[in-house]
C-alpha cells in the first residue's frame, strides 16, 4: 500500500515539474534507480537542463538564474521510511564520487545564496527554488516520505552516490547505506 502511495507522489511530483514544458504531448523520459526493501524505498534519478529550464521559466525565474541552474547537475531523490524507527535524511551524509573516485562538490544553501545575489533572483523565486530541493536535514517517521532535488557540480562522465541514512530518535541506530552507480548529469 505505501509503495503505491510513494509511486503516486513520485508521479505527481514529475507532473508538476513538467507542466512548464512546451512539449506536453510527449511523456518525459526518466532515468531513475529504484531501491526498495522492507524498511526503505529510495528513488534516485537525474534532471536534464531542458527540464530544469522549462520548469523554472514557467515559474518566472530570470534568465541569468536559469542559466546558472542549468550549468549544475541536478539529481532528484525520493525517500520513504517504512519502519517504526526514525530515518534521517541528512544531505551531508550523502557523498557523490566522480568516475575517477574523487569527491564531487554538492551545492548547499550558502552556495545558492551567492548565485542568487549574482543573478539578481528575487526572494520569492529563491523560496520557490528552495521548495524544489531536498531538505538539508529531515527526520522521517513511519510512512513519511520526502522528495526533491540535490545539485552537484557538472560531470560529463557517470558518477556514484553513496547515501547514508542514520536511524533512531537520537541518530544512534544502525545506519542504512545505499549506493547508486552510473548516475549522469543528463539522462541516458
Amino acid at each position: 500500500m505505501i509503495t503505491d502511495t510513494l509511486k503516486i507522489t513520485f508521479l505527481c511530483s514529475l507532473l508538476i515539474l513538467f507542466t512548464a514544458s512546451d512539449s506536453h504531448a510527449q511523456p518525459p523520459k526518466l532515468d531513475a534507480e529504484h531501491f526498495e526493501d522492507k524498511d526503505i524505498t529510495v528513488i534516485i534519478g537525474s534532471r536534464t537542463p531542458e527540464q530544469l529550464s522549462a520548469f523554472y521559466t514557467g515559474r518566472g525565474f530570470n534568465q541569468a538564474s536559469i542559466n546558472a541552474i542549468t550549468k549544475k547537475c541536478f539529481i532528484f531523490g525520493m525517500v520513504d521510511n517504512k519502519t517504526y524507527d526514525r530515518l534521517w535524511l541528512i544531505l551531508d551524509d550523502w557523498q557523490f564520487f566522480a568516475a575517477d573516485g574523487s569527491p564531487m562538490k554538492r551545492l548547499k544553501k550558502g552556495d545558492w545564496a551567492k548565485i542568487w545575489k549574482e543573478t539578481g533572483l528575487s526572494t520569492a523565486h529563491q523560496s520557490t527554488f528552495g521548495w524544489t530541493q531536498l531538505p538539508e536535514s529531515r527526520d522521517l517517521r513511519q510512512f513519511e516520505h520526502v522528495g526533491g532535488n540535490v545539485a552537484v557540480e557538472w560531470k560529463d562522465k557517470p558518477f556514484t552516490l553513496v547515501a547514508t541514512f542514520k536511524t533512531g530518535a537520537d541518530k544512534s541506530g544502525k545506519p542504512r547505506t545505499i549506493t547508486v552507480e552510473n548516475l549522469t548529469c543528463t539522462p541516458k
